[in-house]
């Protein structure tokens, strides 16, 4: 858009339009027969040159700040404008008057004024066309022209044939040239009401509208100058004043944008409707005006030619409308297959995946089931397909009752919007038997709204049977390791110690690489031994009330003669709250998250420990979350994580400033046996089960862990447990 000034908005449209509307109203009452014939007179040639100056100069500021597009157009109608005011301005000069001694040179300039206009008219860009409403828009010009043009005939050219008001030849032929120059105008001007598009629609149809009004003020001032009754000041003057107004009008319609979809022009039933109208209007002007009922010669062949204009032009249309509705029923039955081919797809992709899948609708009631939920279920979707399915699939707790379905993960997702995945449901089969299951309910949304839920499921009894098969093993292996690696620890201090004499050098490293991997198995089975009494609920555990100092204090303690081998500092920071936890299992969970931040802390670097209360639990998801101990905005900062608000928490935090943990680890260091770099066993040591035991305390407290990492920056691990 040029930048020669803002841009025309609705709120300078809507300023004009009550300037014009006031405008035209003022005139209108100054125009009636209650005032002075010389008054009225006055009054119409301050409101045309009024309404005319407004008008172009509305145009010349549309044609500055309109798209590079339609500026062209609107300088044109500018010129125009400017070019009948300097006729209407000349005739007054010279005193002419319009019935006894027109102006030759006023009358040249309104000639001139109607070819610029209607050169403007045609310069306006409209809605590309085919070639078939190419043809249909030229015969639509060749009707409605025609038909004006019977219709002046009628009215207008035989008054000027008789007048002997105009004698000289140059003032004869503008006499018989304006009556033509003004049909092709407004010929002009409805064929631009007719197909100008949708996002010029406001301010063309004005233009369009304003210059169908001018020519109507200058056919009736053609008829009334050549029967002699013209004067100035009658209500008939407003075709001129309108013409103005409404042309000025549409300088100030709202600018389209450069992108916007301009969209076809008027329906072609609207068209057709005008075509005609004009047809029948000339028609009932020949029958009841004309000189005779019969037109001459010239006034047959013209109705002759119009006729079969409009003919023709039904003709193509019908054509044309029949050539579109085969197109789009070709197109409507290729996209009709296309979507039959994309539901087949569909169909397919559902059919061979080995997951359960059912859908329901916003009730519950089942919709859809493919082939892998009805052989887990044991149903087909004929026996499911309109039942609910929450009681029917879902099965009864330990104590022997339904899951409320407001407890639902499938209603929660339809509830929230949100997808849901639970790892701990029952299913069960058509035989009533049932079977664990993971498994994920997902919204399905459309424009917002929530129609139903898809619902995949994964039946996870042999995994979970492997799981205990392997946590038996691990038990039996771990127990019955125990007591020969006691002994085989003490045999190895006895020597190591020189009870069964002195060793050489050799001997020596031999005994302590022994007895140092000895330690570590020992570790390692008691770290088993721990997730395994954990896991099963055999540990004991004993809730009293604990300052959170008292237990970051004696943390750092035990664990301060490791963070002095490593070089590491450790700090208690800010250390509020009071938790009600077993003190022993917290005291493990915490020298597991120290030790952890020594051992990948730098020398010379400190580890902080703080803690702090806070309203809410930590993140649903146990990895990652974003929070601080010492603030708290740490439970809104939570809870954008995914927390859950569940009464007063006391927030720990471990914070070192070590290597950090890359984002892709972070779901996976809570495993069994996870390490960040597969090295760190043997190069930091360890066993791989600190992090995961500590998740089961924290979890069996009814807290939660999450971590917090950036790479090079260093970890801060968190925890909350129940504030006392």
């Amino acid at each position: 858009m040029d930048s020669g000034g803002p841009a025309l908005g609705r709120t300078h449209f809507d300023t004009a339009r009550v300037v014009v509307a006031g405008l035209l109203v003022l005139t209108t009452l100054l125009l009636l027969p209650w005032l002075p014939m010389g008054v009225r007179g006055s009054v119409t040639t301050v409101a045309l040159l009024a309404a005319g100056v407004l008008g172009s100069a509305s145009a010349a500021l549309r044609a500055r700040r309109t798209t590079p597009r339609d500026r062209r157009p609107w300088l044109l109608l500018a010129i125009a404008g400017v070019t009948a005011i300097s006729g209407n301005a000349w005739s007054a000069a010279m005193g002419s008057d319009p019935v006894s001694s027109p102006s030759v040179v006023g009358d040249g300039l309104f000639a001139v004024a109607l070819l610029i206009a209607t050169a403007g008219l045609l310069s306006f860009p409209t809605a590309r066309r085919r070639g078939a409403e190419l043809v249909v828009m030229f015969l639509d010009g060749l009707v409605a022209g025609g038909a004006l043009l019977l219709i002046v005939s009628v009215l207008v050219y035989p008054q000027l044939l008789d007048s002997s008001a105009r004698d000289g030849s140059a003032a004869q032929a503008l006499a018989l040239l304006l009556p033509l120059l003004d049909v092709v105008l407004a010929t002009v001007a409805v064929l631009l009401l007719l197909r100008v598009s949708r996002s010029q629609r406001l301010g063309l149809g004005l233009v369009a509208t304003g210059f169908l009004l001018y020519a109507v003020g200058d056919l009736t001032f053609a008829v009334r100058a050549a029967e002699g009754s013209f004067v100035f000041g009658t209500v008939l003057d407003l075709g001129w004043i309108a013409g103005y107004a409404f042309f000025g009008l549409a300088a100030w319609a709202p600018l389209p944008s450069e992108d916007e979809d301009t969209g076809r022009g008027l329906p072609e039933s609207i068209g057709t409707m005008v075509v005609f109208a004009v047809l029948l209007v000339a028609a009932v002007v020949q029958v009841t005006l004309g000189e005779s009922r019969n037109p001459n010669g010239a006034q047959a062949v013209a109705w002759l030619v119009l006729i079969v204009a409009a003919g023709v032009r039904q003709v193509l249309l019908t054509a044309d409308n029949a050539a579109l509705r085969r197109g789009l029923e070709r197109r409507v039955a290729e996209q009709t297959e296309h979507l039959r081919q994309l539901a087949r797809q569909n169909e397919l992709l559902l059919d061979s995946v080995g997951d359960g899948i059912y859908g329901v609708d916003r009730d519950g009631r089942v919709t859809f089931l493919n082939p892998s939920a009805g052989e887990a279920l044991g149903y087909t979707l004929a026996e499911l397909e309109g039942r609910p399915a929450h009681p029917v699939l879902h099965a009864t707790t330990v104590e022997g009752r339904l899951v409320p379905w407001e407890e639902c993960p499938v209603f929660a997702a339809m509830s929230t919007g949100q997808v849901q995945v639970a790892d701990d449901e029952l299913l069960r089969r058509a035989d009533g038997s049932t079977f664990p299951a993971d498994m994920t309910a997902a919204p399905l949304i459309d424009d917002d709204e929530v129609l139903g839920g898809v619902i995949v499921f994964r039946d996870v009894t042999q995994r979970r049977e492997v799981d205990r098969i392997k946590d038996e093993f691990l038990s039996v292996v771990s127990h019955e390791l125990r007591t020969p690696l006691t002994s085989i620890r003490a045999s190895l201090e006895m020597v190591a110690d020189g009870h069964l004499g002195p060793l050489s050098a050799g001997a020596t490293r031999m005994v302590t690489v022994a007895l140092e991997s000895s330690e570590r198995l020992s570790r390692l089975i008691n770290d088993l031994l721990d997730l395994e009494r954990l896991e099963t609920g055999e540990a004991t555990r004993s809730h009293t009330a604990q300052p959170a100092r008292d237990l970051l204090e004696a943390a750092a303690r035990q664990i301060e003669g490791m963070a002095g081998s490593l070089g590491v500092g450790i700090e208690v920071g800010r250390a509020d709250g009071v938790v009600h936890a077993d003190a022993d299992q917290v005291m493990q969970t915490l020298t597991n998250l120290i030790g952890n931040a020594c051992k990948f802390s730098e020398p010379g670097s400190v580890v902080t420990l703080e803690s702090g209360p806070t309203a809410t639990t930590t993140a649903t998801d146990t990895n990652t979350a974003t929070a601080t101990a010492t603030d708290t905005a740490a439970a809104g900062r939570a809870a954008e994580a995914g927390a859950v608000v569940a009464g007063p928490q006391v927030l720990f935090e471990v914070r070192d400033h070590g290597r950090g943990i890359p984002a892709d680890m972070l779901s996976s260091v809570f495993e069994r046996f996870e390490q960040v770099d597969s090295s760190d066993t043997r190069e930091k040591g360890g066993t791989g089960l600190g992090l995961t035991i500590s998740r089961q305390i924290v979890t069996r407290h009814g807290g939660r862990i999450w971590i917090e990492s950036e790479v090079g920056v260093g970890t801060s691990v968190f925890f909350t447990l129940p504030a006392a």
